[in-house]
């Protein structure tokens, strides 16, 4: 959902994460932002049945519907697409680090963990740069 520059804070985009959940249920798995633009994912297991349990015709038809009942600031959809992504499982008591992440993705000198390294410190500094904009304190 892309919101009117400069007009999407966290009251904002818990508000329209709220109405969405309201025109259905499905859409209240949760949300990222970054700038004005709040995202939605209709995230599937590793069956491809959707978490939400709406297809992605509906999960989309949702979005579109809150929007148009949305009030102030008004938002759009501004894009839907599909997305693949991988959720690796790490045993959190025994590797509190992310080792078993980090060998299942060639180990913590390989190529592609330094590239998620380099994503990481990234979108640590996109987030910290929105934050910083939008006047967000750690406890929002």
């Amino acid at each position: 959902m892309r919101f009117p520059q400069g007009s999407l804070n966290a009251t904002v985009a818990q508000r329209f994460f709220e109405a969405a959940d309201a025109t259905k249920k499905g859409l209240g798995g949760g949300y990222a932002v970054f700038g004005d633009e709040q995202i939605f994912l209709n995230a599937t297991n590793s069956e491809g049945k959707p978490y939400s349990g709406l297809d992605d015709a509906s999960f989309q038809d949702g979005l579109s519907r809150a929007a148009v009942s949305f009030g102030s600031p008004k938002p759009m959809v501004s894009s839907l697409g599909n997305a693949t992504a991988r959720f690796i499982g790490n045993d959190w008591q025994r590797s509190t680090r992310g080792e078993d992440y980090q060998t299942l993705l060639g180990g913590s000198d390989g190529e592609l963990v330094r590239k998620l390294d380099e994503i990481s410190r990234c979108y640590a500094f996109l987030l910290a740069k929105t934050a910083d904009s939008k006047g967000w304190t750690k406890d929002e």
